[in-house]
């Protein structure tokens, strides 16, 4: 039979291994909120600021507010491939956009789109995300601060 002395461990060997895997848990974690921050600090720029810094922000993550010249779209469905140009219709800049995934919704009736992704070496716009805006659909109304579809009647009087 084991006596009491026999069966204590030493205390300091349990104490090390757990600050040894909280310190690989803080690093994990501080490495995790690095990367994120890193990818998805996107900010948005202009084409004209994408063109002047686009060398610069070659394989960074970056979100671009832009209207879609709409003649350039070719959507490709067996290859679920889109491409089109944005354009800045006050400058003229435009950028060609590469999307691997199937069409948005009202991608065709939209007046202008948010695309986030990342610009490859060729200075084409990889999207890994395109957001959809359709401004004509909606007219700002101070209706509990949310946007409201134009044909909505606001009379709240009931017969």
């Amino acid at each position: 039979m084991q006596t009491i002395s026999e069966l204590k461990r030493p205390a300091s060997s349990g104490k090390a291994k757990f600050f040894a895997g909280g310190a690989l848990i803080m690093l994990a974690i501080a490495a995790l909120i690095y990367n994120g921050i890193r990818t998805g600090g996107n900010y948005y720029l202009t084409l004209d600021e994408l063109a002047a810094r686009a060398a610069n922000l070659e394989d960074q993550g970056v979100r671009v507010n832009a209207t879609v010249d709409k003649e350039s779209v070719d959507y490709d469905s067996r290859a679920i491939s889109l491409t089109f140009d944005l354009v800045d219709p006050q400058s003229g800049v435009r950028r060609t956009v590469v999307y691997k995934d199937p069409m948005p919704d009202l991608f065709m009736k939209s007046e202008s789109v948010i695309v986030e992704g990342v610009v490859n070496e060729s200075g084409t716009l990889e999207a890994h995300t395109i957001l959809v805006k359709c401004p004509s659909k909606y007219e700002e109304a101070q209706q509990n601060g949310a946007a409201v579809p134009a044909n909505h009647n606001n009379d709240t009087t009931q017969n």
